[in-house]
């Protein structure tokens, strides 16, 4: 009771702050001990936006690589049907089993980094003098490009995930100040009962988890999963886009 768990939400350390602070007041007794939660919860407002934040930021980085992933999808499957065209459909052709080995839906099943690294090496593959000047130009140009962008949103993904490290120390840091705060007026709690003839009962009443009744509680309002960082290794399989048909 007189620790709360770290790995409760923001939100349990303020409802159990406010309602220590407001106990404290209501007594004549204790009021000089509500200061001593004061500047806690003053802080409480910064470490709260600065959670939010970055949340935000996972999600936003999160989502970025989603459509980045989705448009160099894009991008192989139109190489894909470029080959086709090229070969006739004809799929034993080395122009066309050089750059695709398996099915399309194997090229593209990626989550964004190795979808970058697998398109990479497409790319590679292009420059050989068994392709023509057209093609090579046409699709080494738009995949270049759509790789350029998905290093970018990589490079976020990563800036986000150490921004969310680094906001997380922060609030751990407040959450331990809590405790510690908390700690503190308990202390004061038990040398004035022991001091006025009271019960360790009257000290303990004065936290929210003893006057309630909820000290187990940890469901509804224990902290939010993390937001899901981008994926590296692999991604849901995108539905396959229609191939060609042989001509009749």
């Amino acid at each position: 009771m007189r620790q709360l768990a770290l790995s409760r939400s923001i939100l349990v350390f303020w409802q159990d702050l406010v309602f220590l602070e407001a106990a404290l007041s209501a007594d004549d007794a204790t009021q000089d001990l509500a200061t001593l939660l004061t500047p806690v919860l003053n802080e409480f407002s910064q470490v709260l936006q600065l959670d939010l934040d970055t949340r935000r930021t996972v999600l936003r980085a999160s989502a970025r690589a989603y459509v980045a992933d989705a448009s160099i999808d894009d991008g192989v499957r139109g190489l894909f049907s470029a080959v086709l065209a090229l070969v006739g459909q004809d799929r034993k052709r080395p122009e066309f089993t050089t750059l695709f080995s398996s099915h399309i839906g194997d090229v593209v099943r990626h989550a964004l980094k190795r979808q970058v690294e697998v398109t990479v090496a497409l790319v590679d593959k292009l420059t050989l003098k068994l392709f023509p000047a057209d093609l090579q130009t046409a699709q080494t140009t738009s995949l270049n490009s759509l790789v350029a962008l998905g290093k970018i949103v990589l490079e976020e993904v990563r800036q986000a995930a150490l921004t969310r490290v680094e906001g997380r120390i922060d609030i751990q840091e407040w959450k331990e100040e809590a405790n510690a705060a908390r700690l503190t007026v308990y202390g004061q709690l038990l040398a004035l009962a022991a001091k006025t003839g009271r019960k360790k009962a009257w000290a303990e009443g004065f936290f929210r988890a003893a006057a309630a009744g909820i000290e187990a509680e940890a469901t509804a309002e224990d902290e939010a999963p993390e937001p899901a960082p981008a994926a590296e290794d692999e991604a849901p399989e995108p539905a396959p886009a229609a191939e060609p048909s042989p001509p009749a």
